[in-house]
């Protein structure tokens, strides 16, 4: 019974390191913290081991500055350049945009500015410490951002377009409406008394499929991977 009893134990922790280990594999590090890391390392052994964390790994950085922005072309296809800085660390962060759905919000009226923050997601290629310079490839924008965190309170709604805002389930079919389309819900006491809840379901559903298909319509001019 004892052996069999080590052996559960065993068992049981080994599934138990598995699951932490996976739950860290599947989180996406902060980049804003790896940044303030890498310019605080101090000794040789420090920015070592801070550089063999990070580099190749993918990181969500915040509150971005755009301190340059440039547009160009791949074969073709358009990217743009964007030099930033993270504002904990005051590292330069630099990354070239190519997908077309981060091309799109880039230049969603108005278009992003020197000045403006943006929040992506992307690998840390390379990192020059005493350079405080940080390339990021490849890179998929989030959305527009602060420049610095909010006081108080953050609500996603706030600075992410795509985020749900407004749920209605009383019809036959469940709609979820982003940020994007709150104008949608203006009238949506006087529209769900005169249409009745499976109307009004209806409108709403309708009117972001053709929100949708445009931005598609958008996205496609942008997309790098289109077939000729």
């Amino acid at each position: 019974m004892r052996i069999f009893l080590k052996s559960l134990r065993a068992v049981v922790s080994l599934a138990a390191l598995f699951c932490a280990c996976s739950a860290q594999a599947a989180a996406v590090p902060n980049g804003n913290d790896y940044a303030l890391e890498v310019v605080e390392a101090s000794t040789p052994a420090d920015i070592k081991e801070v550089l063999a964390e990070g580099v190749g790994r993918k990181h969500l950085f915040r509150y971005l500055e755009v301190l340059d922005i440039k547009k160009g072309n791949n074969k073709g296809a358009p990217v743009i350049g964007i030099k930033a800085r993270e504002p904990s660390s005051d590292m330069i962060v630099k990354f070239l945009v190519q997908k077309s759905i981060s091309l799109s919000i880039i230049q969603k009226t108005p278009s992003t500015q020197v000045g403006d923050g943006v929040a992506v997601t992307g690998v840390v290629e390379s990192v020059d410490p005493k350079k405080k310079t940080m390339v990021l490839n490849p890179v998929i924008v989030r959305y527009k951002d602060r420049t610095t965190p909010k006081v108080g309170r953050e609500m996603m709604e706030e600075v992410d377009d795509s985020s749900i805002i407004y749920s209605f389930t009383a019809g036959k079919k469940p709609v979820n409406l982003t940020k994007r389309d709150e104008d949608l819900i203006a009238d949506e006491k006087k529209m769900v008394k005169e249409l009745g809840a499976d109307a009004w379901a209806a409108y709403l559903l309708r009117e972001i499929s053709k929100r949708d298909k445009a931005e598609r319509i958008k996205r496609n001019k942008l997309d790098i991977y289109r077939k000729k």
